[in-house]
């Protein structure tokens, strides 16, 4: 399958990224995302949800580091190379774009990470980054693909995104935040150090073909 993006409309809290605000202290830098909704043509968008659903059986529970329960609560699909390989190659192409917008400076690329994941009632993932170990440390954008049935039949799932403050020379997570709810068929893309969470889904059915799906990733640098 190939994906095709549609000419669609972007939106986001765009701050050009600077050396400024180093220089004062207390200084709140919102958190810069980018989102492009109507995505896929609604025909490969479909493709994509139907292959999702009849993967059901081989969705596991979500990895974390110490296997904590407490932490993230989803279930993952690890491999799916046709889908997986298709995104990858697009959000490749739509990268320089994506950086452009962010005001942020290409860099090489050296993988770029894809999974599907599916959070239903009362699962969530507490607030980290996505490059808080060694192993993930060349992270350097992340990307949320969003799916699910129309109408929506959870509530909640939220992506939540912390801004940034300036404190002692040093620039620390802010109490402020950018809340980004999961529309069908939009892409989100953001630093992958920023601090972010996603709240609580509720979805009274249980279902599984009811949850906040995603295919989400990253791209990572050669250093």
């Amino acid at each position: 399958m190939n994906f095709t993006p549609q000419q669609a409309s972007a939106e986001g809290f765009i701050v050009p990224t600077t050396g400024s605000a180093t220089a004062r202290a207390n200084v709140i830098v919102p958190a810069n995302y980018l989102r492009i909704k109507d995505f896929l043509p609604i025909e490969e968008r479909d493709q994509l949800f139907k292959y999702v659903l009849q993967q059901e059986p081989n969705f596991v529970a979500a990895g974390v580091q110490a296997a904590d329960l407490t932490y993230r609560q989803a279930k993952v699909l690890y491999s799916f190379p046709q889908f997986a390989d298709t995104m990858t190659s697009l959000v490749e192409l739509l990268l320089p774009d994506v950086l452009s917008q962010l005001g942020l400076p290409l860099f090489p690329i050296s993988q770029i990470e894809a999974q599907l994941t599916a959070y239903n009632d009362g699962n969530y993932y507490i607030t980290h980054n996505d490059k808080d170990s060694p192993e993930s440390a060349s992270r350097q954008i992340s990307y949320i693909y969003y799916l699910h049935r129309k109408p929506k039949l959870f509530s909640g799932g939220e992506l939540r995104i912390y801004d940034c403050k300036s404190e002692e020379n040093k620039f620390v997570v802010a109490d402020s935040f950018q809340t980004i709810e999961p529309i069908d068929n939009s892409i989100v893309f953001f630093q992958s150090g920023y601090a972010h969470e996603i709240l609580p889904v509720r979805c009274p059915s249980q279902v599984f073909a009811d949850s906040r799906f995603t295919l989400n990733g990253w791209v990572r640098s050669e250093s």
